[in-house]
């Protein structure tokens, strides 16, 4: 009786593995491999709004209908009155409540929203149009309904920080060369500062933080001491509204690591200030020379290496965000890869790296462990991340983070890690040689998990050992 009860254990362990392991759902063995921390609300799992309030045309091409590359160029074109049409019937149907609600179902907790300065301050000389700041307040209002948060990104500096479409402004850098586009481009941050301040309007838990300068770009005309003197003035300005006002800073490609003990107030002004508002904004892509072209395991080891300085201790490096991510390799926006031709490749093969691609970096950018805090001081730097973008006209693959989860390289829920197929090592990487298909069929949520013949062995073995103990 009891050694048909330990055999009835043992087939049923073994019914139960075998159906797990048709299913795709992995059995995974203590040791080398360390649970995924859950993710709690602290932890920023973001999305960008990119091109929505500042279009750019590789993102939304049905917007621009002549051969204008930037949105200075496209209402240069067009004319104010009729580029003025043009944007709002854009501003008010690429992005509803409908895709609000979409993002709070897909697990995703904050929204990062680019903007032009020309959406509150504009010169009449300047071809650009304005009429987006409603449509901000509309798209806070939504995010604070949901329960999302959101980081105001300030995408675009009179003159371009960086001279390219991203900036509305393709062309040299010219943002730094005087001192009024330094002070429109201050008195703009303040502007956002003080309206969405206001906690009887937006309440005190909607808009976490304000982004100084999106991407500068440095060289001998711009250069960091130029930065870090505009962050420090344009610290002053916020912090002199919102002590409590997060400022976001980017590091300008230069890594976080860089910004160790940085302090863009005066020593004089910090005691007034908590010092943990200061974040920084690190962008990690893979579609831009020099490491555009990499092969897969170069750029899952890069990933990796990030990981590690995200989640150093003791380091005094400030807290950080990967504010832009995507999937893409080698290709950047309005290549080859980025247009309607790509959008039926669905293959296996594709699939499956991507979805290998995809939670590597989820595992890189997001907090690990029990520090997962806005305010954790001494501990990790990482805060979690915002992917770029949520959707573009045709949701290129690579850069849809709306396409990912609809043929699920994405996870349908980002927040509950049982969805997640890789397991994590004791480092804070994927283990990237667990053995991953994707399904056949695009849109399914479930992929083959193969187990190797030493996996099975332990399976078998650990299920005849349970059987073994019930016997006796």
């Amino acid at each position: 009786m009891w050694t048909h009860y330990g055999l009835t254990v043992l087939i049923s362990s073994i019914t139960v593995v075998l159906a797990q392991y048709q299913l795709g759902s992995a059995v995974k063995p203590s040791g080398h491999l360390a649970k995924r921390a859950s993710l709690t609300q602290d932890v920023i799992r973001g999305v960008n709004l990119g091109g929505w309030l500042l279009t750019e045309e590789w993102i939304t091409p049905s917007v621009y209908t002549s051969d204008a590359a930037d949105e200075w160029h496209l209402c240069l074109d067009l004319g104010k009155k009729k580029c003025l049409s043009t944007l709002q019937d854009h501003w008010k149907s690429f992005f509803t409540r409908d895709d609000f609600e979409e993002i709070k179902e897909a697990g995703l907790n904050s929204l990062r929203i680019p903007i032009g300065y020309w959406a509150v301050d504009l010169q009449d000389d300047e071809p650009y149009v304005s009429g987006q700041y409603p449509y901000l307040i509309q798209a806070i209002n939504w995010a604070r309904e949901l329960g999302l948060t959101v980081l105001i990104d300030l995408h675009g500096a009179p003159g371009s920080q960086n001279g390219q479409d991203n900036s509305g402004l393709i062309g040299p850098t010219l943002f730094p060369t005087n001192t009024s586009n330094l002070d429109r481009t201050i008195n703009v941050l303040k502007n956002l500062t003080s309206e969405f301040s206001q906690t009887d309007i937006y309440g005190d838990q909607t808009v976490i933080g304000i982004e100084l300068l999106n991407e500068p770009r440095l060289s001998n005309t711009f250069t960091m001491t130029q930065l870090k003197d505009f962050y420090t003035q344009a610290s002053e300005a916020i912090s002199g509204i919102n002590t409590n006002m997060n400022i976001i800073m980017h590091d300008a490609f230069w890594g976080p690591q860089y910004w160790e003990n940085y302090d863009p107030l005066p020593s004089s002004s910090s005691s007034s200030t908590n010092n943990d508002q200061f974040i920084i904004d690190t962008h990690q892509y893979y579609a831009f020379e020099p490491l555009n072209n990499l092969p897969h395991d170069i750029i899952l080891e890069k990933v990796c290496n990030i990981s590690k300085i995200l989640k150093l201790t003791n380091q005094n490096m400030l807290p950080t965000i990967v504010g832009e991510w995507s999937l893409e390799t080698g290709h950047s926006p309005n290549s080859s890869s980025s247009n309607l031709q790509n959008k039926n490749d669905n293959s296996q093969e594709k699939r499956t790296w991507f979805r290998l691609f995809f939670e590597s970096q989820l595992a890189a950018y997001s907090p690990s462990s029990a520090t997962n805090t806005m305010n954790s001081g001494q501990n990790q730097p990482s805060k979690g991340w915002y992917y770029w973008t949520w959707k573009t006209d045709y949701d290129i693959d690579t850069w849809s983070y709306r396409r990912g989860v609809q043929q699920g390289y994405i996870p349908k829920d980002v927040s509950n890690s049982s969805t997640y197929v890789f397991p994590i090592l004791d480092n804070g990487c994927v283990d990237s040689t667990f053995n991953y298909t994707a399904p056949k069929k695009p849109g399914s949520s479930i992929g083959l998990v193969r187990y190797s013949p030493d996996w099975l062995l332990f399976i078998i073995a650990s299920s005849f050992l349970a059987g073994f103990l019930c016997i006796i």
